[in-house]
């Protein structure tokens, strides 16, 4: 039950892992990514990276989504990355 368990939560880290690593490398190749994009890729781009897009007068508002949130607050904080 326990080799289970264990097995289990090692598939887990690793599967998490993946992604962390994903979201990493496309925050990196954002502005590439977009740049080199037609414009119904960059608005499918900016649908799965936004939330709640707003314009008032020519000011773009939004809201990042999860985890691109946690990727830009982190980037804020790089100590956090250090402990």
């Amino acid at each position: 039950l326990l080799s289970i368990e264990l097995e289990t939560h090692t598939r887990i880290d690793h599967n998490y892992q993946t992604i962390i690593d994903t979201v990493i490398s496309l925050a990196r190749r954002t502005k590439d990514i977009f740049e080199s994009s037609e414009p119904e890729e960059k608005r499918a781009f900016l649908n799965y990276l936004l939330q709640n897009p707003t314009v008032d007068k020519k000011t773009l508002g939004f809201t990042l989504r999860s985890p691109f949130d946690l990727v830009l607050e982190l980037a804020h904080c790089p100590t956090v990355l250090l402990g």
